[in-house]
């Protein structure tokens, strides 16, 4: 069977299960696109006890393995992914790639919010609290607060799966300048989990030149943004962008 000349790679956050981006995958399937959906090591299990041990490594290394996959349905490869996932999808992309043609990076975890995370003022006190704790709450973010009721993630994490998480955002924005491929930044100015600055960060120092690379900015949804108040309008966005590069448009 002859290759597709594109397919796409979509890859979930910290803590997610396949829910928060699973909207996104129908409408490009619908477009004849092959997909893949991995589930990073450590997630989607009955126990958020599963990421105990896991690093960000074996994360980067479950979506190259799925890339790897794709690539047998595809010739290049539209690559995706929320939050954590947009660290992954950024680290792809700073490594030869030969074979990704673009990149979406939604609410990217390159600047998290919160006061223990790389570049915030309390980072030095994160060693200290990740070794007194055993686990973190994840609590479920939604601008609609009754949304919050279908969420599935994982409710907490283990601390030392934090401190991988913590370390790779650190790491991947150190890597920014490798990414060259053209990029859609999704992010909303009311994420309370990844500071809007996070996008800023990702266009300002990435290598991509300036009319490859560009915003979507949304103004009422909360981090989960692929199934919160503004669904319809980020998944369409993120479809409409497939589209494009998909030579799929008009």
């Amino acid at each position: 069977m002859a290759k597709q000349p594109y397919g796409v790679l979509i890859v979930h956050g910290f803590t997610a299960s396949l829910d928060c981006v699973s909207g996104i995958e129908p409408p490009l399937k619908a477009l004849g696109l092959p997909t893949r959906v991995p589930v990073l090591r450590g997630h989607s299990a009955e126990s958020p006890e599963a990421l105990r041990g896991v690093t960000w490594h074996d994360w980067v290394a479950d979506a190259e393995a799925a890339l790897k996959d794709l690539l047998t349905e595809a010739d290049k490869a539209i690559v995706f992914g929320h939050s954590m996932g947009g660290l992954v999808v950024l680290t792809l992309a700073a490594d030869p790639p030969d074979v990704i043609d673009s990149i979406v990076v939604a609410a990217a975890a390159v600047q998290l919010a919160s006061p223990l995370a790389p570049g915030r003022p309390f980072h030095f006190l994160a060693p200290l609290v990740i070794r007194l704790l055993k686990k973190v709450d994840m609590p479920a973010v939604y601008a609609d607060p009754a949304l919050a009721q279908y969420d599935t993630n994982y409710p907490w994490a283990p601390a030392d799966a934090v401190a991988s998480l913590f370390e790779f955002a650190k790491v991947t924005r150190r890597r920014l300048p490798e990414v060259r491929v053209p990029t859609l930044i999704m992010q909303s100015r009311k994420d309370t989990t990844v500071a809007p600055e996070s996008a800023e960060i990702i266009y300002n120092n990435i290598s991509t030149p300036p009319d490859q690379k560009r915003f979507a900015w949304f103004e009422v949804t909360e981090h989960e943004m692929f199934r919160d108040c503004e669904s319809e309008a980020t998944i369409g966005t993120v479809v409409d962008y497939v589209r494009e590069r998909a030579g799929l448009t008009g």
